[in-house]
């Protein structure tokens, strides 16, 4: 065996010990929440995100009762680690918001009288 074999065998073995230690490394990794998380059923949809540093919230989509809802979670000792409370902060009609309900230019102040 001469020089340059030796140098493959031991840069492939190098290789292989790296490659190890690579996926080592990633089997401790958890993910982070980085919240901006969506889930949706049926009529009801929610949406989580990091509104301040020791804060997230919740928004609430009910399509079923045309509301949007919005909890406040206060984190305890910063971080995604410590648990909080969970605050209704504000709650919206859909309809107040986007002009009302059905299709074309109604603006939701229901039928003008005349």
């Amino acid at each position: 065996m001469d020089r340059t074999q030796t140098a493959c065998y031991a840069l492939i073995a190098a290789a292989f010990v790296l490659g190890g230690l690579l996926i080592a490394e990633l089997g401790k990794f958890t993910p982070r929440a980085e919240a901006e998380l969506v889930n949706t059923n049926q009529n009801v949809t929610l949406l989580t995100t990091q509104t301040a540093d020791d804060e997230e919230a919740l928004f609430v989509l009910d399509g079923g009762n045309d509301q949007l809802l919005v909890y406040k979670v206060r984190l305890r000792g910063g971080g995604n680690r410590g648990m909080g409370r969970l605050e209704l902060a504000e709650r919206r009609s859909l309809r107040r918001l986007f002009g009302g309900g059905g299709g074309g230019n109604d603006r939701g102040g229901g039928r003008r009288g005349r």
